[in-house]
Formats: C-alpha cells, sequence, structure tokens
C-alpha cells in the first residue's frame, strides 16, 4: 500500500502523494521527475520529491552489483558521479565504497515493453552500451573514464545512454518544450526535438525514424519515473 501523505527532514510542510503533469526538479535528488511524486500543497512551496526520494529505503540492492548494499545519504558528494547517467551526484544518493548511484537511477525498470503499429518492442537496460548511442554517437559517456548504462532494443537497432536520455531531458525541460503538452504528459513531437537536431537519425531510412521517436520516447519517460506498468516485465 502507498504512503499518501509524509512528513520529510527537508521540508516544513506535509507533503501528499499526488501527479504532476508536466516534469519537476526534485527537490531531494537534483534530478528531473514526472508523474506520481510527494508534493506540497502550498504553491508558493513549489516543492517536489519524487516518490522514491519521498520514501527512501535506508538499504537497496541493484542486480548489476552483486552481493553489495548501497546505503542511502542525505548530502551529494562533490566531484562524484553517478555509475548510471554519468551526472554529478548533487543530492540524495545511495553509495557503496566508491560508486554512486541516483535514486532514480537505481530504480529504473530492467525491461520496458511496448507495441508500435504492431510490432513489438524491447528494450533491456544494460551495463554498459553493445553499439554506438543513437543520441552522442559513442559507445562510452565519457571516454576511457565512464561507459555508462544504456537501453537496447533486442533487435540491437536502438540504443540510447541513460544519461545522454537524462541530459535531452534537461534541454527540453529548460526550454519549456515540455510544458507545451497539450494532453499533460510528454509528447512524441517535443521530446525529440533536441534530439533529431543532434544528427542521431543521420544514415538512417525515413521509415526507421517513427519508430526510433517511439523507442526513445518509451526510454524517457523511464528516465523521468512516468512507467506505465504494462511496459515493465
Amino acid at each position: 500500500m502507498k504512503i499518501t501523505e509524509i512528513n520529510h527532514f527537508n521540508h516544513h510542510h506535509k507533503l501528499k502523494l499526488s501527479y504532476s503533469g508536466t516534469p519537476y526538479q526534485c527537490d531531494g535528488c537534483k534530478e528531473l521527475g514526472f508523474g506520481s511524486c510527494y508534493q506540497c500543497n502550498n504553491e508558493k512551496c513549489d516543492f517536489h520529491l519524487h516518490e522514491n526520494c519521498g520514501v527512501a529505503k535506508p538499504i537497496a540492492t541493484h542486480s548489476f552489483f552483486k552481493n553489495i548494499n548501497f546505503k542511502y545519504e542525505k548530502k551529494g558528494k562533490q566531484g562524484k558521479t553517478c555509475k548510471a547517467c554519468g551526472k554529478d551526484v548533487q543530492g540524495f544518493m545511495y553509495k557503496s565504497k566508491e560508486t554512486y548511484l541516483h535514486p532514480s537511477c537505481l530504480e529504473l525498470p530492467s525491461t520496458l515493453n511496448g507495441d508500435f503499429n504492431g510490432r513489438s518492442l524491447r528494450l533491456n537496460l544494460k551495463v554498459k552500451a553493445s553499439t554506438k548511442c543513437l543520441i552522442c554517437q559513442n559507445k562510452e559517456i565519457s571516454k576511457g573514464k565512464l561507459k555508462g548504462w544504456a537501453y537496447i532494443s533486442s533487435c540491437g537497432k536502438h540504443c540510447y545512454h541513460v544519461g545522454c536520455v537524462n541530459n535531452l531531458n534537461f534541454e527540453n525541460w529548460k526550454m519549456g518544450y515540455f510544458n507545451q503538452s497539450q494532453s499533460g504528459g510528454v509528447t512524441n513531437g517535443l521530446v525529440f526535438i533536441n534530439e533529431e537536431n543532434r544528427g542521431s537519425s543521420s544514415g538512417r531510412k525515413e521509415n526507421e525514424r517513427p519508430l526510433m521517436r517511439y523507442a526513445l520516447n518509451l526510454i524517457v519517460q523511464a528516465v523521468l519515473g512516468a512507467v506505465v506498468s504494462s511496459w515493465i516485465s
């Protein structure tokens, strides 16, 4: 059963479990979120927490790290980066020795499933990219330093770094693209503006682009924490 209201050390008002129809920046981990969150009812506060930041587990594990426990910590470490996405850990985080993870990265679904015009699509979360990311055109987020987790389709044609999608989300959020959504959610036509400008579709057949957009949209929403339960297996 979900906890619908909490008192949190990081805010002076009670927080209620609600739904944000546009992306927000979590006041705990400092990463973007979308959908279910703990939110202050006082509009002047504009305070949000990811659901898993509001009721964080003190100890967590991940299938990529066998027999390792991650401890929840309230403060980020200057100069330290998340093993999954490569971004700085500026707020709430999980730590094991010198390995750091954002709470939202720790909770990423291992598999995303979709159906595009009758074609099934399966995207698996991997500890590293097996082929070039379609956004940065590299296998590694930072050459020689960090490989970065990636979602890769079962056919091998679609590969996106979690970190690259995360950066794409931040760019679109800062530019206000998400706020143009008429359905109160993340729409296909807006999420991919910057992605196309980077030339990630160059060399691809025109008829492949809709499926690429669909695959990326699944990952965008997974990274934002807005995954539909039917996508996960």
